[in-house]
């Protein structure tokens, strides 16, 4: 499991999402023990683990700004994790964003 947490801490800010933890995971076999450990390390390392954006119209609102600047500057469509890294959110609040919007249009 250490392995895993050095992962999450290097790749991640303050705030992980829980399919940040999933994807880090992965196929290995672990028990319930194991993920609670992930988590006592990251909070311990002074980070928060969280499932969802606590905000989503303003997580919605930075993922259609980045991806219209994204296309302005590139003349294509940003991929999930290029849209996570120009926006500041995780891949998974990204994904939360974009389920919420789907939701709005409803």
């Amino acid at each position: 499991m250490p392995a895993i947490v050095a992962e999450l801490l290097a790749r991640h800010g303050e705030l992980i999402s829980l399919d940040d933890v999933a994807e880090a995971i992965g196929a290995a076999a672990v028990t319930f023990e194991d993920i609670e450990a992930v988590f006592d390390a990251l909070e311990a390392a002074g980070r928060r683990v969280e499932s969802e954006p606590r905000d989503p119209p303003a997580a919605l609102a930075k993922v259609l700004g980045t991806v219209r600047s994204f296309s302005a500057l590139s003349g294509r469509r940003p991929t999930l994790p290029e849209i996570a890294e120009h926006s500041g959110l995780s891949v998974g609040e990204v994904r939360f964003a974009l389920l919420y919007a789907r939701v709005l249009v409803r």
